[in-house]
């Protein structure tokens, strides 16, 4: 753990840049949603789909539970893993669920209202989103750093001291890794349990 401390403390401006991508993401999907509507929409769709399996199964808080939980636990781990490919997959990430969140909160505030969004989003919310962000920059940390390495390899004397920054930095990915499951365990907790009473609708007298 006491590595991870110092990996995230060298890391800070890639905690900001990841939080400010995904600020983006949230202007796009208030402001320009018109222009990203194919790919919403087809998001949605995919939602939708997984919202009617979960209503019909027989414990419907559980099956959420699990299906949040390993959805984003696997998507996490992945996006830190695909990092290495340059640090791209992580801000296409952080770009995509900002621009669903952003269009969501609109629609939902037309809707219904912007109490509603926000008892849908927020009680999980406060920590699956630093949880996203913590993943995307830890991914965008692993592409800087395979990227320098391999610059470092055409240079004269370039290669060892990143290659030391690397291996420093995959050391602390377990435990980056075990913040994440029991993070986004706490965040699925939530959604499943507080966030699905605050937004499930009034049974039908």
């Amino acid at each position: 753990m006491r590595n991870l401390w110092r990996q995230m403390q060298l890391m800070k401006y890639y905690f900001i840049a990841s939080a400010l991508v995904f600020a983006v993401g949230v202007v796009m999907g208030v402001g320009f949603a018109d222009q990203f509507q194919a790919f919403i929409d087809e998001q949605l769709a995919g939602l939708r789909q997984l919202t009617e399996s979960i209503e019909n199964q027989p414990n419907p808080q559980m099956t959420l539970f699990w299906l949040i939980f390993l959805n984003n636990t696997s998507k996490s781990i992945l996006i830190i893993a695909l990092g290495a490919f340059f640090g791209i997959l992580p801000l296409f990430f952080l770009l995509s669920n900002g621009l669903l969140l952003g269009y969501v909160g609109v629609a939902a505030t037309k809707k219904v209202s912007l109490a509603h969004f926000l008892a849908g989003i927020l009680p999980h919310g406060v920590i699956e989103i630093p949880a996203i962000i913590f993943a995307c920059a830890f991914g965008l940390r692993f592409g800087v750093l395979i990227l320098k390495t391999m610059i470092g390899a055409i240079r004269p004397g370039g290669l060892v001291a990143k290659k030391e920054q690397l291996r420093d930095f995959t050391k602390a990915l377990g435990p980056a890794v075990l913040v994440l499951v029991i993070s986004l365990g706490i965040a699925a907790v939530i959604e499943s349990t507080i966030t699905y009473w605050l937004v499930a609708p009034e049974p039908a007298a």
